[in-house]
């Protein structure tokens, strides 16, 4: 089958959750024969609030674009799905709903809550315009049960199909070396994120926490953060991220604007618990007191994984696939006819 993806990830590029998923299926699925058409933004798309130019600009650009009628009449694809809600996935819904094309779509940002980062639009604004972007949708992917019951509970009634997303077991697993963060004061408390303001790693690094707090990843926001917590903060780049995290105690997560965390997967993995605040994603994929906790309170949640097992978080982590994560994908794609 032939999948032309409306995306703003790119081809062979991790670097967000949305691109680490994308290029997970598109691996597997072309290992079987498969074929997935990567339709990218012209400019990247910018998650960091600087200016309301550089927010709006990039998000919104190229809905106007002709370039999706030129592909698709170019590759004649088997299924069309949209990630994107915005830019060209604007232009693509509105090529298909021009011309009776069907198409898969998918939710995968919490959009209310970004854009109150990114451009102070109020959350009924914003479901407002989703309910609008959705509703041409043949059906949507959902990547837990609490999300398709967002989804309704805002007005979009669209058939929904639920299915996980997976971890990269041959890339994260046990493997610690200690050599890589000597002369630390124990504990370790390590947030694996990509660095951007919405993902509230100022929560993390304002917890008062006995031993050591490690951040591990890159991003927009990581030159503001690196010279405001330098002093109590150790910044780490994403190599030897393994071996990193096989070392840690907790892995932190404050992030309250995911649908669902790759990195928690990826960190228990590794044998590390989850601190987390109890918001969706975390909820969805900690089992209580065993490879995490929730809390609002997230100093006591961090400490409280002190106690938990390393072996535990790993049998978590290894109830998620990427294979049957490429599977339901496929599963849930609208044939062309």
């Amino acid at each position: 089958m032939r999948i032309l993806v409306v995306t703003y990830a790119t081809r062979h590029t991790n670097s967000m959750g949305v691109g680490r998923y994308y290029n997970q299926v598109a691996d597997i699925l072309e290992k079987e024969g498969h074929e997935l058409i990567f339709f990218n933004h012209p400019n990247p798309l910018k998650l960091e609030r600087i200016t309301l130019k550089n927010t709006l600009i990039p998000i919104f650009s190229g809905m106007t674009s002709k370039r999706f009628g030129e592909v698709y009449e170019s590759i004649k694809p088997d299924a069309v799905h949209i990630q994107s809600e915005v830019g060209l996935g604007i232009s693509a819904r509105r090529y298909c709903v021009e011309n009776n094309i069907p198409y898969s779509s998918s939710y995968h940002t919490n959009w209310d809550i970004g854009m109150k980062h990114w451009a102070y639009l109020p959350s009924a604004l914003v479901w407002t315009y989703l309910r609008w972007f959705f509703k041409p949708s043949s059906l949507i992917h959902a990547c837990s049960p609490r999300v398709k019951k967002l989804l309704h509970g805002k007005g979009i009634t669209n058939n929904i199909e639920v299915f996980s997303l997976g971890v990269d077991i041959e890339k994260f697993y046990y493997d610690p070396d200690p050599s890589l963060l000597l002369n630390y004061p124990r504990p370790y408390f390590m947030a694996l994120s990509r660095i951007a303001k919405e993902k509230n790693l100022e929560a993390f690094l304002n917890l008062d926490l006995p031993g050591t707090k490690f951040i591990i990843g890159d991003g927009p926001h990581k030159k503001y953060l690196e010279k405001k917590y330098n002093e109590k903060t150790v910044f780490l780049p994403y190599e030897n991220v393994r071996a990193i995290l096989s070392i840690g105690d907790v892995c932190v997560s404050p992030s309250l604007f995911d649908t669902f965390g790759l990195t928690n997967l990826e960190a228990l993995a590794c044998g590390l618990p989850i601190a987390a605040f109890p918001v969706m994603g975390p909820i969805d994929i900690l089992e209580e007191g065993i490879s995490g906790f929730t809390s609002e309170n997230l100093k006591e949640a961090a400490l409280a994984c002190l106690a938990l097992k390393k072996e535990d978080c790993i049998k978590r982590a290894a109830q998620y696939s990427w294979k049957h994560t490429a599977e339901e994908f496929l599963k849930y794609q609208t044939i062309l006819t």
